[in-house]
């Protein structure tokens, strides 16, 4: 808060006349970033050409927020404050998860997607692996890059579910992202 203030050129009064503490700062600045990341799904969804470029959009735009949230960032927020881990854990089990099965019932539609799976379980699933990412007890940052998870994860998940028209799809439009 000191550094705060200081950058802002005001007091830590003036601030604590605002906010109450730094727990509730951090909580209005998550909400406002997590508000914003709404919006700009929203975009990718809109932009998309068909479910598969809508996944791999998707895909990409959480890889880059995953890669810029620092592990100390994360420790943080888990052991002070909890509060604020619990609205990343909130939006990631209700808007991502939502964003994901709205995407797998879109490519079961179109025929990009096997019909042969339940969007709900496996949209679960990619909101659960997604998160694994940022556990340090089981991929440490020293030995795990979090982007070459992350491009692992959207494999080992688009591979899982496409179908045989999806296959064509990407042969024909996503050969150098696949490395196929």
């Amino acid at each position: 808060m000191e550094d705060i203030c200081r950058n802002m050129g005001v007091s830590k009064k003036t601030i604590y006349e605002i906010i109450e503490s730094k727990s509730e700062l951090i909580n209005l600045v998550l909400s406002q970033h997590l508000a914003k990341s709404e919006e700009e799904l929203t975009e990718v969804v809109r932009l998309s050409k068909d479910a598969i470029d809508e996944m791999l959009q998707l895909s990409m735009y959480l890889l880059n927020y995953i890669a810029h949230m620092s592990p100390s960032i994360i420790y943080d927020l888990q052991k002070y404050h909890p509060q604020s881990w619990k609205l990343i854990e909130t939006y990631q089990e209700t808007l991502v998860e939502q964003r994901i099965y709205n995407n797998l019932v879109r490519g079961q539609q179109e025929m990009l997607y096997r019909s042969d799976f339940d969007p709900r379980v496996i949209a679960k699933l990619y909101v659960h692996k997604t998160s694994a990412i940022v556990d340090q007890d089981l991929f440490p940052a020293a030995e795990f890059d979090k982007a070459l998870l992350f491009k692992e994860i959207i494999k080992y998940h688009i591979f899982g579910i496409i179908s045989e028209k999806g296959l064509k799809s990407i042969l024909r439009n996503y050969k150098k992202i696949f490395s196929i």
